[in-house]
């Protein structure tokens, strides 16, 4: 990419020039030798650039030439920082000895700068480069104005491949009998479709049908265990497990998939090299029944290897099927297809050989060339004829070479995220403005331009599995050979450091790293062989532990993201563009970071102790984000924030009574994205409040409100009445308003009409709420500790084809006594789609029939719904429910999932649950009076899979009716110490697999005659019943006590099923009675294959050490919040979770 760059150094150099920066530093004759010999190289710069796919050294010429540039652009940057100090300190002048240090090291490395740039002309003489008038694309304005990118509405010429493989899945999923592994193998070379054939068979309505969960791993390049066993974690449940051993990774796997049917898809298979590994942890327990693998791979051995059954070999698109997916990407819909141009993509299409992608990838580049040239140019491209590539990276490097160069740098830069990663679009932007990729182009900002940059890379299909949420979030995803075109055109500049890297080659040649191992086990020792290293981002997740660390020193760098504590080196990262401290232990930052005069982006991510930040940040004139995100312990802002005028996100801010600190600094802040304004009890009067300027701010798409407790009410609603957002607002939440009256604009259909998700909490004096229920597009609404509200919406509706709520999914009710009725005209349809439904403390509530309902959590006393958030509410005293409401009942008939918690006066089921015969999940936690579940209830709960008990203390019996539940796969049951039997009718689950007892002291009886317990996982036992070694279907045993299990009983000689063994909190009596050959208890287990004993833990010095620290920072830091904001602001957890974790 050395001709993107040079032309930036050049430009940068004009600058210098302009800006009298060479005669102040000494060094006019540096530059204009410089000049003189970077305009001659510029010359044959395209000409190098094509060369190079040929002739090495040319590549070699220009790797230097990319070398010494990045150099020369770090010191014109070092010029540019020192004179604006120059003329910002006024203790700082020409001939203060620093500026004269200054100005001899920069006379000395320009000089030997000139003598580099010297050398490279010399040698481009060699290469006998023609130099040419540099063509550059004309802008193409026509994609612009497509409305979104291309969809793949239908895969070309895969139907019969689609239905072979379906039929295997259906055959899969019917064999019951053979508990063997199923893979089915699918081989083709890269870029002929096989992940797109496999997502289309993943998504089929058919095999949504067959299978109970469907899992999909990207596999890549290395074959890892722990990471295969992590991604199938977040496939299934959501989220990353944080488990840091491949033992308990293994275990969390088995005891997800036990007795499941499942389809697991291994897409982009390389190696089999640890496939034994990961297939035993599949086969353990038996849990393979019905269930099915697909492996997609480039390696016919791969195939050869994991398949079961023959291997489906993907052949190549046939040149008609080719054809129609060429004509779809290039002309559309509705574009003429002129004659002269089908005839040249005729001709095209044979060059790409029936590969889809190149097809794909050069229809999307020529969709907006109106002229014959540009398409015989794309025929007769000489990349045709490189030999070594096949068709379709041929066709991705003709579609790269005809991209503008300064996408193509962006591009080239997506090197630096691994393989098949979901890349976030407004990092990577935010990483193209720290390098410099993009800038500001007449009216655009730079964020506009880099949007549409990415947007062009889309439309030509260079990023592909693009997902868009409801709030306008982007994330995407980059094709392997794209990928792999990304490296090749980065080389050594860029590297992907994880756990297979090594550092013993590291090249000197290195500008952008990127860390999948924590900061701690890197050796940053190694990067200082680097020249110019411009990038370091961590992409470990937020999960994984932060670090005392000092940041990686390297002054050269633009973008850092890291979890360091230890910040005082930030003063020499002088050239930083790009900050994002993540997890960090940091109660405020340096006042240094005033020296980071080129920062543009600062994000602060989960940094738990971040109390305040430093005045010096408003000495920031260039940042134009400062994104803070879970730092609840925040309580309060630097003054004067309104003097960074460049400010486009901030998205917090904590007004206060003081001058600098309201909300007029945010009056002139063209603010977009999120903001969040907590402290509003300290804004005295209304026109305080408009000074915020929110209705201007057009560019704002999430805005959430924070009140203290015990604010004024009127006061309270004037200055929400003078805080009207824009009509854009894709999300809002009010905690803590005391008004008992809602501002004009909240009645307003047409400001809240764009609205997706509204949380209103403790709003605790409101009598009416907004008209709700007629927002379109209104997704996920929750309502929270409001006394007086009698209806979600109670506006009239004329029409009778109107329909109220009609796009709600998730709806959470929580503290709301008199809340009667979801709408007060109720001759409307309503919640056609609501799926998700969580009560809590509402006890006169009656719904209307929810025909799309899946999942109902119903709390009785406020205590626990979603993470308990009564804490910090006046309205905690809400009256609770002591039975569940009938109107809910009436719904449960179609559910699939249902959870109940805190009844504590609840004595028995509802007699309706026999009638739930479409439940798979119950839960059922803290029922105090609960004693038994009657015969009756689970006598129609044919279709349960799992149940879960929790904390019902006087439950004794699950009565004989547990024997109708023929379909249960899994059952926990935790603290109900009184539960020390079950019923004689356990003999008939024969789907049970997997049992989970937790602090009932004592394994149940009857328990055993279970017929097909293949895992159980028992903790907090006394000890081991004899009657355990007759569970002899049992493959996998855990179990745990504090040391009070001192034998194993001789009957586990009977488990010869019993592949896994472990105990854990082992005493040392155990120990020593189980030891190899000699221990009293060896025999009775010698035939276990995998057996470990855990002994407790002992803590160590360091941990005390740790532990003491800890509190006392924990200590210092309630010291330092003397402004009442409680650490744990449980407003900003339910923002927070609903933005980030809700999956709309």
């Amino acid at each position: 990419m050395a001709e993107f760059l040079l032309q930036i150094v050049i430009e940068n150099l004009q600058t210098f020039v302009q800006n009298e920066l060479a005669t102040l530093w000494g060094v006019d004759s540096q530059i204009q030798e410089l000049s003189g010999n970077l305009a001659a190289i510029h010359a044959v710069l395209q000409d190098a650039e094509e060369k190079q796919i040929r002739e090495r050294a040319v590549k070699l010429w220009l790797q230097n030439l990319s070398d010494a540039a990045h150099v020369l652009d770090d010191i014109l940057d070092e010029c540019s920082i020192q004179s604006n100090r120059l003329h910002n300190d006024h203790c700082l002048t020409r001939f203060h000895p620093t500026t004269i240090m200054f100005r001899r090291d920069i006379g000395k490395r320009m000089k030997e700068m000139a003598d580099r740039f010297r050398h490279i002309d010399e040698e481009r003489r060699r290469f006998e480069l023609r130099a040419r008038v540099l063509e550059r694309q004309q802008e193409d304005e026509a994609w612009r104005q497509t409305c979104s990118g291309i969809t793949e509405q239908h895969i070309y010429g895969r139907d019969q491949d689609k239905e072979n493989i379906v039929e295997f899945l259906s055959w899969c999923a019917d064999d019951s009998s053979d508990e063997s592994l199923s893979v089915y193998p699918i081989f083709g070379m890269g870029g002929l479709g096989k992940t797109s054939l496999v997502r289309w068979v993943f998504n089929d309505k058919k095999v949504t049908e067959y299978f109970d969960l469907r899992i999909w791993v990207c596999v890549s390049t290395e074959f890892n265990t722990l990471r295969i066993l992590q991604s199938i974690v977040e496939s299934v449940t959501g989220h990353n497990p944080n488990l840091s051993t491949l033992e308990a990774m293994k275990n969390k796997v088995q005891e997800m998939l036990l007795g499941r049917k499942y389809l697991l898809v291994l897409d982009d298979v390389w190696s089999t090299e640890k496939w034994e590994d990961l297939k035993s942890v599949l086969l353990c327990g038996g849990g393979t029944k019905g269930a099915a693998i697909l492996v997609t791979t480039r390696d016919q051995n791969v195939a050869s290897v994991m398949g079961t059954c023959p291997t489906h070999h993907l052949s190549p698109l046939s040149e008609g099927d080719n054809w129609f997916l060429f004509k779809h990407h290039a002309f559309g819909s509705n574009k003429e297809e002129r004659e002269e141009l089908v005839a040249i993509g005729k001709e095209i299409v044979k060059k790409c050989a029936g590969s889809p992608l190149a097809s794909k990838a050069l229809g999307s580049l020529l969709r907006n060339k109106k002229e014959e040239i540009q398409w015989v140019n794309v025929l007769e491209s000489k990349f045709w004829d490189i030999l070594e590539d096949d068709a379709s990276v041929r066709a991705l490097k003709i579609s790269y070479f005809n991209l503008k160069l300064s996408l193509r740098q962006c591009f080239a830069f997506c090197a630096i995220f691994p393989e098949d990663f979901r890349i976030q679009k407004e990092q990577l932007i935010h990483l193209w403005m720290a390098n410099g990729f993009i800038k500001s182009k007449g009216k655009l900002e730079v964020e506009d331009v880099g949007n549409e940059a990415w947007e062009e890379l889309w439309q030509r299909s260079f990023f592909q599995e693009v997902e868009i949420d409801e709030l306008g979030r982007t994330t995407f995803k980059m094709h392997d050979l794209f990928h792999e075109l990304a490296q090749s055109i980065m080389g050594e500049e860029c590297r992907v450091y994880d756990d297979s890297s090594s550092l013993s080659n590291f090249s000197r040649r290195v500008h952008h790293i990127s860390c999948l191992k924590p900061e701690i086990e890197v050796n940053m020792d190694a990067f200082k062989k680097a020249e110019s290293l411009r990038s370091i981002i961590n992409l470990l997740p937020l999960d994984y532990e932060n670090n005392f660390r000092r940041p990686p020193q390297f002054n050269s760098l633009r973008a850092l993201r890291t979890g360091a504590s230890q910040l005082s080196a930030l003063k020499s990262l002088t050239h930083l563009r790009y900050l994002n401290l993540r997890r960090s232990c940091i109660t405020t930052l340096p006042e240094c970071i005033s020296s980071l005069q080129k920062l543009q982006i600062l994000k602060l991510e989960s940094c738990l102790h971040l109390s305040c930040l430093p005045k010096q940040i408003t000495e920031l004139k260039e940042l134009r984000h400062l994104l803070i995100e879970e730092c609840h312990s925040l309580v309060e802002m630097p003054p004067n924030m309104g003097e960074v005028k460049c400010l486009k996100t901030l998205n917090l801010f904590v007004a206060d009574r003081k001058a600098g600190y309201g909300l007029s600094e945010l009056r002139d802040l063209q603010l977009g994205g999120k903001l969040r304004i907590k402290g509003l009890e300290n804004v005295v009067n209304e026109s305080d409040a408009r000074d915020a300027n929110l209705s201007a701010k057009k560019n704002l798409e999430n805005l959430y409100l924070s009140w203290k407790w015990d604010s004024s009410s009127s006061n309270s609603e004037r200055i929400l009445e003078a805080l009207e957002p824009p009509s854009n607002l894709k999300s809002f939440g009010m905690k803590g308003y005391s008004g008992v009256r809602l501002p004009s604009w909240m009645q307003s259909t047409s400001i809240l009409s764009s609205l997706v998700m509204v949380i209103l909490y403790d709003c605790k004096n409101c009598e009416r709420l907004p008209p709700l229920g007629k927002l379109p597009h209104l997704t996920v609404l929750y309502v929270s500790g409001m006394k007086d509200v009698k209806y979600m919406d109670d506006e009239s509706y004329d029409g009778l084809d109107e329909k109220a709520f009609k796009s709600l999914k998730d709806l959470t009710l929580s503290k709301l006594p008199n809340l009667e009725r979801m709408l007060r005209d109720e001759r409307v349809e309503m919640l056609p789609l609501l799926s998700n439904i969580k009560v809590s403390c509402v006890p006169k509530i009656k719904f209307p029939v929810l025909p799309s309902l899946d999942y109902i959590e119903i709390e009785g006393t406020g205590s626990g719904l979603s993470g308990s958030e009564s804490d910090y509410s006046d309205s905690g005293s809400s009256e609770g429910m002591a039975s569940i409401p009938d109107s809910i009942v009436l719904n449960m008939h179609h559910v699939k999932a249902i959870r109940i918690t805190d009844f504590p006066k609840l004595k028995a089921l509802p007699e309706e649950l026999s009638c739930l015969s479409s439940l798979q999940e119950l839960e059922i936690y803290d029922c105090d009076e609960l004693e038994s579940f009657s015969e009756n209830v689970m006598q129609g709960l044919c279709s349960l899979r799992s149940l879960k008990i929790g904390s019902c203390k006087k439950l004794k019996s699950l009565s004989e009716g547990v024997g109708h539940l023929t379909c249960l796969e899994s059952l926990d049951i935790m603290n109900c110490p009184k539960l020390v039997t079950l019923p004689s009718s356990m003999n008939k689950l024969v789907s049970l697999h997997r049992v989970y007892i937790y602090a009932c002291d004592t394994l149940p009886e009857g328990l055993q005659r279970v017929p097909s317990l293949q895992s159980l996982d028992a903790r907090n036992l006394s000890s081991i019943p004899e009657w355990l070694g007759e569970m002899t279907s049992l493959q996998k045993l855990e179990l745990s006590s504090e040391g009070l299990i001192r034998s194993i009983p001789s009957s586990f000689r009977n488990l010869r099923n019993l592949r896994e063994l472990s105990i854990y909190g082992c005493h040392k009596d155990l120990q020593k009675r189980c030891k190899r050959l000699t221990g009293e208890d060896w025999q009775n287990i010698a035939h276990i294959p995998q057996f470990q004993l855990l002994p407790m833990p002992q803590e160590t010095f360091s941990d005390k050490i740790r532990s003491k620290w800890r509190s006392w920072q924990l200590r210092r830091d309630r010291r330092r919040r003397h402004r009442g904001f409680p650490r744990d602001d449980k407003f900003d957890y339910l923002v927070s979770r609903l933005f980030h974790w809700y999956k709309m």
